[in-house]
This record gives C-alpha cells, structure tokens and sequence, in this order.
C-alpha cells in the first residue's frame, strides 16, 4: 500500500506504479491515457518511459497484401508481424491502408500514388506524387505511425526541361546531428546534354537537399547491374556508424562491397563475403556482427557468414579480418517450384538477443544465432483475398517525438489511413 495515496477521499496511484501500467500497454492506449491529466502526460512524455516501451515494444515484419478493385488500380494493406517474441505467432496487426496507385479515374493521366520506401526506429518513409507531373513527383514524407506525425524532407526544385531517375540508397540516424536522412543517387539529363550523376542528402533537418562532394558512379555505367543492384540498395546494413551494401553503384570492376560512412560521407569498398550466388544473399547486423546471409543449394537451408574482428571499414585490412561460415539454418520451403522462381533473399535482419530474422516471399524464419535454434516459421502464401508478400523492412513501434515534427509538420497523406 506504500504505492498508494489518499487525498479528498480518492485513491491516487503512485507515478512509478502508472509507469510500469502503462508501459505495457499498446501505444495507443498509452497515447489516450496520457490526455487524462498532466500527470500521465509527464510520465508518457518522460524519456526514461518512452525509452523502457521501446525495449518492450517487438520487432515485426511489414507484409503487404495488395488487393484490386473497380475503383482502384491496387491497394495496398500494410500490415506488421510479431516474429521477435517467444510466444505463439499472433495474427498480422493492421498498421495502414493505401493505393500504391491511381485513386482517380484512368483516363485521367494525373494519378496519385504512394509507397513505403523505408522504415527506421519507428518512422515510415513514404514517397508521395502524381504521375506525369514533374513537379509533384518524388515527394518525400516521414510518419510515426504511434504518434501519428507527419513531416516532410526537401524536395528537389528542379526545371520542367529536366529529366531526374532518383535512387534512394538508405533511410538512417545520423548520431553527431541528431537528425534522419535519405541517402539518394542523383541521375539526371537536362536537354541537349548531361549532368554528372552525384549523391544528395536530405534530411529531416534541413530546408534544401544538400550535394555531397564524393563523385558519383552513372548507373548506366558497364559495371552496373541494374536489374540485380536497385532490389537491396534501400535495405542497406547498419553498423558502426556505416551503411553496408553487398552490391552497389561504388562497388567498382571487382564487383566488391561497398560501406558509407554517415559522418565523414565518403564511400569506401570491402571485401565481399564468399557466397556462391550473390543475387541470392543479402548483408544484415545480428547479435552486434556483420553477416551475409545466402539461400542454399535447392533454397533447403540458409547459410549465416559473419565478418570476424570487424570494427569498421577503416580496419578491414589485415589477416584478422575475415568471413567465416558459422550458421546454416534449415528452412521448410524444400524443393519449392514457386520459391524456385522468386529466389532472393528479400528479409534479412538482426534483431535483439541474438535473434536473426530471414525471409522471403515464402514465409519468415526467426533463428537465434546464439541458442542455434529455429525460433518461429511464418508463412505468408498468397490467399483469395490478395496477393501477400513481404516487404525488406521490419518496425518496432515508437513514441518518441521528434523535434522535427513540430519543427516542419505535414497535414498528413488523405491517401495513407492508419488502422484504429
């Protein structure tokens, strides 16, 4: 009863008690019961609380289910699945509902659309636009999905003579600035000649993308493989204050790794791991290392490589710097037709205790690389409702609120309708 007080006859609980109430409680309701007094707005509010229910909060897959309908060309369900916790799988959690595109007539040539391009610590970021209007096209916005904020990155100001073909290379956390920024290769063509290709930023803090110095390697370069490159480009692995790609623009003739260091924005290439089929492998940070993940022959199993004594991009030189084979994870999508003819490796994420996260269009496996243990199998066949099928991201719910929500706040896309 310690925790308890009475005053003008009612009983009151003590603000830790509410605390630990709260923090197991879904984000919404802990966003309602916080506009009950200012008390409990305080404790929602308080960074000790908020950072406790981001420990809590799991770590799930986004799937998509996208449907067809008279009045729309495609509508996309997007939909988050718990795979993190030690527990019965639950069912998919609606997160949000939109057309990935059209919403207007099809005659009409000005059709909206929107799609996820990134999901990072809690915020989505969606790329928004009219078909066949220069201007409107590559509009970024970012969103808590918990806190249901908006706000918006800068957008490029370019003339109605320009053609630009925008890829964006990874949505990450910049520590010194504390801001959030997109990484993007710039491609562009202005009429009767050509710009040199360069690398732009734009970020959560700033009014204007801003131009790094570091040139830029043109896509429609020999050494480029376009088909095979773009499909991992925004799944990049995170570590060590680094984004890491198996393939990508920089990596050169050799075809090697290619690492961004976020602080002194400068490309650097690594020596790839040995897998035998590239196109079928992706890089992924689990348990602090950095691994390349790879299917295995016939897609039975599930190859885990890890680069040992790695401490950046710097230090990768050295005999002491090298792959290792450590982890071979069966899977039960054996001898698979339909796997045979969608074969990358669409998730590969680390999440926490030791837990890895694989995946693709068949289904998720969760494996713990320090129990060896196969943890949950997931699948996610297509149904007569829709087709489904994973995205590369995974979410962990957020309620933190960012400055630059309030600093640069957005309406919000009509189009894009959170789940109640």
């Amino acid at each position: 009863m310690d925790h308890l007080k009475k005053m003008r006859g009612e009983v009151y609980l003590d603000e830790g008690v509410v605390a630990q109430i709260l923090v197991h409680l879904p984000a919404k309701s802990v966003i309602r019961f916080g506009a009950v007094c200012k008390e409990w707005l305080g404790i929602t509010a308080c960074p000790s609380f908020v950072a406790a229910y981001g420990r809590r909060c799991p770590l799930e897959v986004l799937v998509y289910t996208t449907r067809r309908s008279r009045t729309t060309v495609e509508l996309q369900e997007l939909d988050a699945l718990d795979v993190s916790a030690d527990r019965p799988v639950p069912p998919r959690r609606p997160l949000a509902r939109y057309p990935a595109k059209a919403g207007l007539p099809r005659e009409c040539e000005r059709r909206q659309y929107c799609s996820l391009v990134a999901s990072c610590d809690g915020l989505l970021v969606l790329q928004n636009g009219v078909i066949a209007d220069a201007d409107a096209r590559e509009q970024y916005l970012v969103c808590n999905p918990v806190t249901r904020q908006w706000s918006h990155l800068p957008r490029l100001r370019l003339g109605r003579n320009v053609q630009v073909r925008q890829r964006k290379c990874g949505f990450y956390f910049h520590g010194p600035s504390g801001e959030y920024r997109l990484l993007c290769h710039i491609s562009f063509t202005f009429t009767g000649w050509r710009r040199a290709p360069c690398y732009c930023i734009l970020s959560t803090g700033a009014d204007r993308p801003r131009q790094l110095s570091v040139q830029a390697t043109p896509i429609d370069d020999r050494r480029v493989d376009s088909d095979l490159l773009f499909k991992n480009l925004m799944t990049p692995a995170v570590l060590h204050g680094h984004l890491h790609w198996l393939k990508h623009m920089e990596g050169g003739v050799a075809d090697e790794m290619v690492a961004f260091d976020t602080v002194a924005e400068t490309f650097r290439r690594m020596p790839p791991p040995p897998v035998t089929f590239r196109e079928c492998s992706n890089l992924l940070v689990g348990d602090g290392s950095l691994m390349a993940a790879e299917l295995g022959h016939l897609f039975v199993f599930v190859d885990l490589w890890v680069l040992h004594g790695y401490a950046g991009p710097a230090a990768c030189t050295g005999e002491e710097i090298r792959w290792v084979r450590r982890h071979r994870v069966e899977v039960p999508w054996q001898d698979d037709r339909l796997l045979l003819q969608e074969d990358r490796l669409l998730l590969a994420e680390g999440g926490d205790g030791g837990d890895v996260l694989l995946g693709w269009r068949r289904g998720v496996v969760a494996y713990n690389v320090r129990s060896g243990t196969v943890r949950q199998v997931v699948g996610v066949d297509a149904s007569r409702h829709g087709i489904i099928s994973l995205s590369r991201r995974v979410f962990r719910g957020s309620l933190v609120r960012h400055d630059f929500f309030e600093a640069r706040p957005h309406p919000g896309l009509p189009l894009f309708r959170f789940c109640s």
